[in-house]
């Protein structure tokens, strides 16, 4: 009995213990949470007031981008009511007979000014009389000349008016600017209206800088007091970009001061925020009565929760040292003693099972132990299997695979490289890896090449070296070096793949690639290049020219006997070059049926024309019987005004068609003076060209098209142009042909259709439905990637293909119409649509119509712009639409200039039309989609 004393006052002891510790938790979590509550209620405060104002001064930021937004949509009301005032004519300018503008329209005064700022004449509503002053009149000039763009502007003179400033041609074709002006009182009563905010333009006082004289506002003189009540309460300056938020002796108010853009004019707007003190006053008053009811109902639940826990943790501690004695079973009786919650557990019942679960651990402890060695045992086994695998993986690899010392001495090397060297699978004590790699040529051995290797303290390598096996042959090898450390020995690891077919294969592909599969002559790219290399190489005396042989109707003679004979054909008459012009030259076949001749000669030599005049006229037999072929020849000389040989082939070329076009079979001697100048107005051209592709200088112009049945916009063709180095435009009929012949026009293409889907995407966006129409040519439709890059612009671009029609002119040459069937149905599958474009103007018309998926034909302007005249072109017209309409095919006609034709084209059930008569190719600044018939 009195041995228990000691244990029961040691309990006692403890609980006592415990529950001093339970009281002060119990006062330190009442202070605690008296000050964070009251501390939180200040905080909740503060931050009231603050997001207030930052709320109140984000909506005079709103209120500012809303007044910008109403001043745009304003002058864009004055821009639309400019397009429907009616231009007068020259005359009426002149005689001052200017009709005033309608009382619906709009429009206060109409004002006419020549593009050097002078007055000519100006019309005004009953009780209207703005005229603008000199010096908006010059601002309104000088920004026009320099964006050619229209103009708008808000200005306050006496009064406040909104002016647009748009330049026009009248019908004598002489360049004007119109300006619409409508007061500005509109204006601001929308601005009201809509925000309930208070606005005010203003301007300094002369020769006083924070004076200020406020020239309109939206409730006159109540407007003006509310900012002087601002000014007065706090500094702020409304002539500078400030915002003021605060009291006032008229009350709360939040206001923003900011400049109109390109004036002097200040604009003020101002806010009513009287509702400020109301919902601060409120929100402190429930924050405090919530922390109060927050912090009676935390005290309760401490006290009722922590006290149970806290004697349960008493207990616990007592068992703990049990533990470090390992009396783990004398610990899992007395944890057993102790009740644990079944619901609701907290951290005391959670550090009852992690006592637990510590004592059933160390009880595993040594199970586990063993458990481990007898995996270890497993794994050594494993490893030693694996071991045996990789050396029998390094013998059967198609690999030279060698470890070697620095000075070439191997370490060990796998089964093909000693098949190669001649070793047995033990090694001799001198075997050297450079007695095999090495190269004869350069008197390079492995060890030798690897030497900067390790000086540079590289860890890996790249090169090639051939192998010199022991039967004598050289393997190509590319080797693969690594640093590798065996036994604290820095050694290297080569590996070698044997690529002596792939060099072999490669110097075929090469020959193939530098000549013609059916001739053996040069290809156009080998021949440009060896024939540049020719030219650097020659002397001053020695002369060039060069000779463009072309076989006529060489396409025809494929048709009739067939490509095996064409084929026999061309070899032949490869041959037949040959033999005739003798060694002094360079021959390549550059074309179907082309072939080009480099001849190098003396000065004082000059081309028989006789030799020439045989190539002329060649006769092949067909089998049967036997033909004559007409060949074509344009021969012209390299001077040093010529920058390259692609320049001479490209000028020959178009020398060639259009001799082509007059007689065949004759040889031709293009004239010195006329080549140097087609050259060199070509050369300035194409350079242009080239600058403006990589200065992003091609611009795109958008012409309307209209829905006959509809009689809107339905779609716009993309039409591109280009910018001089001037800022001036040129015409595509300028440049197009230049670059078709330069092979640029892909590149153009490309750019052109990207630019329109970048405009289509942003339509789409802007909930604008009309539809676009691109040009693409043959050799841009003939790439092999067209499909795949087409389809990448879209994905880039994010344009939505179903509003995209491509337009395939109908004069190119498609050399491949079944490729180009596929092509095409390529891009309808995507969900773009095909028109044919210049329709009637080729042979090849209604097999196009026949053979490719297009959707709609668009007849060439030629027959459409005197319809009206032509009784011949209506007769044309009229069969193309009824044959496109049976075929399904939609009809556009692009040319109408007239309304008596677009009254033929009614009548005949046309179904779209394009030209001046509805719009000229205009930028997009420019465009209106709301044109209707």
């Amino acid at each position: 009995m009195n041995s228990e004393l000691p244990t029961t006052a040691a309990r006692l002891s403890n609980s006592a213990a415990s529950f001093s510790l339970f009281q002060k938790l119990c006062i330190i979590i009442f202070v605690m949470i008296t000050l964070i509550m009251f501390g939180r209620g200040y905080i909740s405060y503060l931050q009231t007031l603050i997001s207030y104002e930052k709320s109140a001064l984000q909506r005079a930021d709103f209120l500012q981008q809303t007044f910008k937004t109403l001043t745009e949509r304003s002058s864009r009301e004055l821009f639309r009511s400019a397009d429907r005032y009616a231009l007068p004519s020259s005359d009426e300018l002149a005689n001052q007979k200017i009709p005033a503008p309608s009382l619906l329209s709009g429009i206060d005064s109409v004002v006419f000014i020549t593009p050097g700022g002078e007055i000519l004449s100006s019309a005004f509503v009953e009780g209207a009389s703005f005229v603008p002053g000199a010096a908006d009149i010059r601002r309104a000039v000088s920004a026009i000349s320099a964006s050619q763009r229209p103009q708008a502007a808000l200005s306050c003179d006496e009064d406040c008016v909104q002016s647009v400033f748009i330049p026009v041609i009248n019908d004598n074709g002489d360049e004007l600017i119109i300006n619409i002006n409508r007061s500005a009182t509109l204006l601001f009563q929308d601005f009201y209206d809509l925000t309930r905010a208070e606005l005010l333009i203003m301007s300094p006082a002369e020769n006083q800088r924070r004076d200020y004289r406020v020239l309109l506002s939206s409730h006159g003189q109540e407007s003006e007091e509310i900012l002087s009540a601002i000014t007065d309460s706090a500094v702020v300056d409304p002539l500078s970009n400030e915002q003021f938020f605060g009291r006032t002796h008229l009350g709360f108010y939040a206001a923003k001061f900011f400049s109109l853009e390109n004036s002097r004019l200040r604009v003020a707007i101002i806010s009513d925020e009287s509702q400020m003190k109301v919902i601060a006053r409120k929100a402190i008053r429930e924050v405090i009565i919530a922390a109060i009811l927050t912090m009676a109902l935390v005290i309760a639940v401490v006290y009722i929760t922590l006290r149970p826990p806290l004697s349960t943790l008493v207990r616990i501690t007592e068992i703990l040292p049990l533990l470090s004695s390992a009396q783990f079973r004398q610990a899992s009786l007395a944890l057993q003693n102790i009740k644990r919650r079944a619901t609701f557990p907290d951290e005391i019942d959670i550090l009852h099972d992690t006592t637990e679960k510590v004592n059933q651990a160390l009880e595993q402890l040594s199970d586990d132990v063993r458990r481990h060695r007898d995996d270890l045992q497993d794994k050594v086994h494993a490893l030693t299997e694996a071991k045996q695998f990789n050396e029998m993986l390094l013998d059967n690899s198609p690999m030279v695979i060698v470890t070697h010392h620095e000075n070439g001495s191997i370490h060990n090397i796998n089964a093909m490289g000693r098949r190669l060297s001649g070793l047995e699978k033990s090694l001799p004590l001198n075997a050297n890896i450079n007695h095999w790699v090495r190269d004869p040529d350069r008197n390079t051995s492995l060890s030798a090449s690897l030497h900067n290797m390790t000086r540079k303290g590289q860890k890996k390598l790249q090169n090639e070296m051939p192998f010199l096996a022991c039967d004598g042959q050289i393997h190509d090898f590319l080797w693969t070096h690594s640093v590798i450390s065996i036994d604290g020995k820095t050694l290297f690891l080569s590996l070698g793949v044997d690529i002596t077919e792939t060099r072999r294969a490669e110097e075929s592909l090469r020959w193939l690639g530098e000549h013609d599969r059916v001739t053996g002559l040069l290809n156009r790219s080998t021949f440009i290049e060896e024939a540049n290399r020719h030219i650097h190489s020659l002397d001053a005396n020695q002369y060039i020219n060069l000779i463009m042989v072309d076989l006529d109707n060489f396409s025809e003679f494929n048709d009739r006997f067939g490509f095996d004979c064409g084929d026999s054909l061309l070899r032949k008459f490869a041959t037949n070059i040959s033999d005739s012009l003798g060694d002094a030259r360079l021959l390549a076949r550059t074309g179907s049926g082309e072939f080009c001749v480099l001849m190098i000669t003396r000065d004082d030599q000059q081309l028989e024309r006789e030799k020439l005049e045989k190539l002329t006229s060649f006769q092949v037999s067909t089998g049967a019987s036997s033909e004559t072929i007409s060949a074509t020849l344009i021969v012209d000389h390299y001077s040093n005004d010529v920058n390259s040989i692609d320049d001479l082939l490209s000028n020959v070329t178009s020398v060639m068609q259009r001799m082509k076009n007059k007689a065949k079979g004759h040889v031709y001697f293009v004239d010195d003076e006329d080549s140097k100048e087609s050259r060199q107005e070509k050369y300035q051209l194409k350079e242009q060209l080239i600058q403006a592709l990589n200065s992003n200088r091609l611009v795109l112009f958008y012409q309307p098209i209209v829905d006959m049945s509809r009689q809107y916009v339905s779609h716009c063709e993309c039409l591109v142009r280009m910018l001089d180095d001037e800022g001036s435009f040129i015409a595509p009929a300028k440049f197009l042909g230049i670059a078709t012949e330069s092979g640029l026009m892909p590149r153009i293409d490309y750019i052109v259709i990207e630019k329109a889907m970048r405009q289509l995407a942003a339509w789409q966006q802007a909930g604008v439905k009309t539809q676009l129409s691109i040009n693409v040519t043959a050799p841009t439709l003939e790439q092999p990637d067209f499909s795949g890059r087409l389809q990448e612009i879209i994905r880039g671009t994010g344009a939505d293909p179903q509003s995209l029609i491509f337009e395939l002119v109908e004069t190119d040459a498609l050399e491949n119409i079944d490729n180009a069937r596929k092509l095409l149905e390529q891009i309808k599958v995507s969900g773009a649509k095909i028109a044919l474009d210049d329709f009637g103007i080729g042979f090849t018309s209604f097999e196009y119509v026949r053979e490719l998926p297009v959707d709609y034909i668009k007849i060439d302007q030629a027959f459409i712009r005197f319809i009206h005249e032509r009784e011949n072109d209506q007769v044309l017209v009229r069969s193309i639409v009824e044959m496109s309409h049976s075929l399904g095919k939609k009809v556009i006609a692009e040319g109408v200039e007239e309304l008596a034709a677009v009254d033929i084209l009614r009548d005949m059930q046309v179904d779209y039309i394009q030209g001046y008569y509805i719009s000229r190719p205009v930028p997009i600044s420019a465009l209106d989609l709301s044109i209707r018939l």
